[in-house]
């Protein structure tokens, strides 16, 4: 019997040669395979959802859309400035920015699998990567499920009634968000095994392009202190993150004042221009078949084997769990509408990860030797 494909790569040789790895020409299709997977999936969003009406397109590119919303400027600033140089439609613009989320997207879950030994050879890799669309697909494009009633009873037979598919909001900076996240945990994965000034420069570039995009960085800085203190120490931990906090509110303060007058009239927390909505997502989980579906399809379940298999989850993973996804939801909970599965899309690429290398950690060896399992992985 043969390991599983999840199975990090056997000590014992494949082959005379050495382990299988893809061919130029190999690679080049898959390049171009996630091309097309990118166009389709940007042109599937783009005609299956919509922009909310305080935050079109046309308003986010002439910054006059409403806060918060506004001041996750990178997509805008860029789609504005190429308009200064071309006459290029906002649509167009946004979509193929979009393309180019995807296929970094789809290019970053492959070294994902490869910094946490995922997956027998490059090609099983370069396979496997496609697998984060699905999860992201159920996030950003599927619609809502809108219900009026679960059941309802009609000449005395049991039915269902008032179900309809809503379509969700498009946002410019959801995919990026979900991108720049994942990028930032392999940073971390790498400063946790060698934390040198190089590697953490090319953090914190990231972690100020990634805050441009999004405010949902600053989620990052405890799951940072619990993954690198016992790493760097106690000094050399706090002086880095505190070097992220400065880089964090020297990005978002301005841009909060410069768009301070771009009001949000559904802002309901204690003078932010954030919204609460903790009493209407209570509410539509409370109808138990929306909340199965609701369950179903986040993260397309995938954490139902990380919870399962959790004693064999990576250390960096586990911290990245417990620090970032989980605050994280928690406020997304409250000031986001769950209906919009989108917002959780940070921690998705995360949670596909986790659940890709428990897998792959619990299944390793269960060809050769079933007997003796793989060893657990520390938890945190």
């Amino acid at each position: 019997m043969s390991s599983s494909p999840l199975s990090p790569p056997s000590s014992t040789p494949l082959s005379a040669t050495g382990p299988y790895r893809a061919s130029p020409a190999e690679r080049c299709a898959w390049w171009l395979a996630c091309l097309f997977l990118a166009v389709f999936l940007s042109c599937l969003r783009l005609t299956t959802t919509r922009p909310f009406r305080l935050t079109t397109f046309e308003q986010l590119v002439n910054f006059e859309a409403i806060e918060p919303f506004q001041h996750r400027v990178l997509l805008p600033a860029i789609a504005a400035g190429v308009q200064q140089f071309a006459p290029v439609g906002e649509t167009l613009l946004f979509g193929l920015l979009e393309i180019i989320a995807w296929m970094l997207l789809v290019g970053l879950a492959y070294r994902a699998l490869v910094i946490f030994e995922i997956g027998r050879s490059e090609p099983v890799r370069r396979l496997l990567a496609f697998t984060v669309l699905v999860p992201m697909l159920l996030h950003l494009v599927a619609p809502d499920l809108q219900m009026a009633a679960g059941f309802s009873a009609n000449h005395d037979l049991l039915d269902i009634g008032g179900w309809t598919p809503r379509p969700i909001f498009y946002y410019v900076y959801d995919l990026p968000a979900a991108m720049f996240t994942l990028a930032l945990v392999l940073l971390i994965a790498r400063l946790v095994e060698q934390p040198t000034r190089q590697r953490f420069a090319s953090y914190l570039a990231v972690f100020a392009l990634a805050t441009v995009n999004r405010e949902t960085t600053l989620f990052l800085l405890p799951a940072f202190v619990l993954l690198l203190w016992p790493v760097l120490g106690a000094r050399r931990c706090l002086l880095w993150a505190t070097l992220q906090a400065i880089v964090f509110l020297a990005i978002q303060l301005p841009l909060a004042e410069l768009f301070a007058g771009n009001v949000n009239p559904n802002a309901r927390l204690a003078h932010t221009p954030y919204e609460y909505h903790l009493g209407y997502n209570l509410e539509a989980l409370a109808n138990p078949l929306y909340a199965i579906t609701y369950l179903a399809r986040f993260c397309a379940a995938l954490y139902i084997p990380v919870l399962l298999w959790r004693r064999f989850l990576d250390r960096r993973l586990a911290g990245l769990l417990i620090g970032f996804a989980l605050p994280l939801a928690a406020v997304a909970i409250v000031v986001g509408r769950m209906v919009e599965q989108r917002i959780f899309i940070e921690i998705v690429p995360l949670i596909w990860l986790a659940a890709l290398q428990v897998i792959a950690a619990r299944t390793a060896g269960l060809g050769n030797d079933h007997a003796a399992g793989p060893a657990p992985r520390s938890d945190l």
